[in-house]
């Protein structure tokens, strides 16, 4: 392995722990009706997921500005 690949293994480590962190304290804002034990410990796990959320936040980006321009290309009643 080259200095190269552990130097770009390592960023990308870096990254992911950096995205986790962050995901992990937004979603230990998010406020339900009731208090649920082991609430932090759920909010860690799905920080770990967070790419899944970042690519599903961008899909659905998509999905309402291809909804926008469908709407705009109705005819006014």
């Amino acid at each position: 392995m080259g200095t190269g690949m552990v130097e770009a293994l390592l960023a990308f480590a870096g990254l992911y722990l950096a995205g986790w962190c962050v995901t992990a304290w937004c979603f230990s804002g998010i406020q339900g009706p009731v208090s649920v034990p082991g609430r932090l410990r759920r909010d860690i796990r799905d920080g770990v997921f967070w790419p899944v959320w970042l690519v599903l936040f961008g899909l659905f980006w998509l999905i309402g500005l291809r909804r926008q321009a469908f709407e705009n290309d109705l005819p006014g009643e």
